[in-house]
């Protein structure tokens, strides 16, 4: 008996620790429609993917895989990407995604989280595909898109995105100068956003399925501003203080995070 109970760790050790496998045949034969949900959830809010596509909070991706990491002209990287003296290939993506701070420490990714061992060979072989790396083609279908019902009310069409928005509290940390705010704010099935400040505004989503937001009469300079997201990015539930941030305006930096839950 001893010795059956001992051996069923052993048998299940190469599943536990498994790492993920990035080869030329396992990029070729990945999940592309996983990789794109996955790149839509976590990353499509900051970055591009297209040849001549612009730089959002991240910088454009295309032909990343030809260039060293933090080298893209025209956009402004932390010190820390800039020393981290390696050329973008699939396996260093891979171990970024792994651990974003430890790969790379002092970088600012907006969204540091690391990505499931599950999910990054989709994300990767998508990735590829999408900014000129791969040499194999994009699937003869991947532009077909479910047909989507836009009749049918937001809770419905986006049921992840419903829930985690409209029951979770949103954290800001915006920075101006030498002033800097903390404030949550709350979304609400009519539109309409209220915070635990005098600040209050509104949100909507737009025909390409972006969710939009304006806040105003801010206790600081600006005393307002704008975000939009793809739904898709806000969709996946995730919790920390911080979970990405955006310049609304040069020499602000605005931090935002989601909290579990809200006062009652």
């Amino acid at each position: 008996m001893f010795k059956k109970l001992l051996l069923i760790p052993l048998l299940l050790a190469p599943a536990l620790f498994a790492e993920t496998t990035i080869s030329p045949d396992a990029l070729k034969y990945a999940d592309y429609f996983q990789g794109k949900k996955t790149f839509q959830g976590r990353c499509s809010a900051c970055h591009t993917l297209a040849e001549d596509s612009m730089d959002l909070t991240g910088p454009a991706l295309w032909n990343m895989f030809e260039r060293k990491a933090g080298a893209k002209p025209g956009f402004s990287f932390s010190d820390g990407m800039k020393a981290a003296g390696f050329q973008w290939t699939p396996e260093h993506l891979n171990q970024f995604l792994k651990n974003p701070k430890k790969y790379i420490p002092g970088n600012t990714m907006g969204i540091p989280e690391p990505v499931p061992g599950k999910l990054r060979l989709g994300l990767i072989s998508f990735m590829m595909v999408e900014t000129g790396a791969a040499s194999w083609p994009r699937p003869e279908n991947a532009m077909t898109e479910k047909a989507d019902d836009k009749s049918l009310p937001p809770e419905e069409r986006f049921p992840s995105f419903w829930n985690h928005m409209m029951s979770n509290t949103v954290r800001y940390r915006m920075n101006s100068g030498e002033e800097e705010i903390i404030f949550e704010a709350y979304f609400h099935p009519s539109g309409k956003v209220s915070t635990n400040t005098k600040a209050r505004g509104f949100w909507y989503l737009t025909e390409k399925d972006f969710f939009c937001y304006a806040l105003h009469k801010l206790d600081i300079q600006p005393s307002q501003f704008v975000e939009c997201f793809p739904v898709a990015a806000m969709a996946i539930p995730r919790f920390s203080q911080e979970l990405w941030q955006s310049k609304p305006v040069d020499g602000v930096v605005l931090y935002g995070g989601i909290l579990p839950g809200r006062p009652e």
